[in-house]
């Protein structure tokens, strides 16, 4: 089940560096990107976090990414 954005964990994981172990390369890619957008622009930390859960609810194939964070 994907969190709903109102999940702290979307936070947790675009406000951290660490890196995502064992995830997939297309998740690690989007989540390398929405990091450097929060980093450079935190008020858009919102629209940020609805950006990766619409990632996870509309590729089915990431879902186990989301159990790394």
């Amino acid at each position: 089940m994907i969190p709903d954005v109102s999940n702290p964990c979307w936070k947790r994981v675009l406000m951290s560096e660490t890196e995502l172990a064992g995830g997939i390369l297309a998740t690690k890619i989007l989540l390398t990107r929405l990091r450097r957008e929060v980093k450079a622009k935190p008020q858009d930390l919102p629209g940020k976090i609805a950006e990766l859960q619409a990632y996870f609810q509309k590729n089915s194939f990431a879902a186990k990414d989301i159990a790394l964070f």
